[in-house]
């Protein structure tokens, strides 16, 4: 995914292109490691042969692949989306994700392929399916060379779960896919159980990064507010929903407009970025903002603003701690 849907990035502009672009715990994300053991120096007549079938992905492209492929490679932002379902990729893109999401612990043992990928890392791996998830189409035809590649997801904003079970489907993991959201889904309704909302609550997402300001339209964050939660999007944030809008830059005269009696804001706590805070937060305007006012502001890492399977299940929990946490203050 490096995809634009995730825009923002931790790392200036390169991270910018990764950020902006959930029931009980998510499926073993130590599962197989799709590895066999194959060196990356054994020659294809060594290999035995492989079962293959038809597969066609997102692009609707007719792609070989193994029936049970072995050696995965992954190129996105996304890497929660397999580990997510049991199958840990010999080697992914990791080089500005790793320290940003919320499971930098189960990327161990994951090969760094970069950003953008390194054609000799990807094929010293020796995979024999490359899973495909980046905005940058124009790095597909060299991984075409090296392996089967299929095509999981785009800058259209592809939908999780559509994602995740094409990817699944690929890798032979459907049933694995369809109990994990089954679990999901039960834990959302037992969150809503826990916050209590009334159904007439707007909210905003504003994520800080760096010197800029973003008010998220219909993509991070959002999908679970309004997608899951039942949170509606304020005014001005329906306006970009409805544009398919998936950010916006804002200064602080026109916040006002994008407000709700709820805010959330995406911090990654640099230096930079907390002094944009604390100058927002320090504001007359600022607090002149009646969700300000009532204390319904609550602060969330960017790293929460993927939207991998794995981070969307430990998003639930963090919005409970966090409206939690600011129960009753003002």
């Amino acid at each position: 995914m490096f995809k634009k849907k995730r825009l923002l990035s931790l790392l200036g502009l390169l991270l910018l292109t990764t950020i902006l672009s959930a029931c009980g715990t998510p499926a073993s994300p130590a599962a197989e490691h799709t590895g066999s053991g194959t060196s990356a120096t054994s020659s294809a007549a060594a290999k035995p042969e492989e079962a293959t079938r038809m597969f066609t992905d997102v692009q609707g492209r007719e792609v070989k692949i193994p029936v049970h492929p072995q050696r995965v490679v992954y190129v996105g932002s996304n890497p929660g989306d397999l580990l997510a379902i049991g199958v840990k990729p010999v080697g992914a893109s990791l080089s500005v994700i790793a320290s940003q999401v919320a499971y930098p612990e189960l990327l161990q043992g994951i090969e760094d392929v970069g950003y953008p990928y390194s054609q000799e890392k990807v094929l010293a791996l020796n995979p024999d399916l490359i899973i495909f998830d980046d905005w940058d189409v124009k790095g597909l035809e060299p991984l075409e060379k090296i392996a089967p590649t299929v095509v999981t997801g785009l800058d259209d904003a592809t939908p999780t779960k559509e994602r995740v079970m094409l990817i699944a489907d690929a890798l032979g993991k459907t049933e694995a896919a369809e109990a994990w959201f089954k679990t999901y889904e039960e834990k959302v309704n037992a969150t809503k159980e826990k916050l209590k909302l009334k159904g007439d609550e707007t909210a905003v997402s504003l994520l800080l990064l760096g010197k800029e300001m973003y008010i998220m339209g219909n993509q991070g964050l959002n999908t679970t507010l309004y997608g899951q939660l039942g949170f509606k999007p304020s005014p001005g944030t329906q306006k970009l929903v409805d544009k398919n809008e998936r950010f916006v830059t804002v200064s602080n005269e026109v916040l006002p407009d994008y407000m709700g009696s709820a805010i959330f804001v995406l911090t990654d706590g640099s230096d930079e970025t907390g002094a944009l805070q604390k100058q927002l937060m320090d504001s007359a305007l600022w607090k002149t903002i009646p969700a300000v006012q009532q204390g319904r502001v609550y602060i969330l890492d960017s790293k929460f603003n993927f939207d991998d399977p794995i981070t969307l299940d430990k998003l639930l929990d963090e919005i409970v701690q966090v409206i939690s946490g600011n129960a009753g203050k003002s």
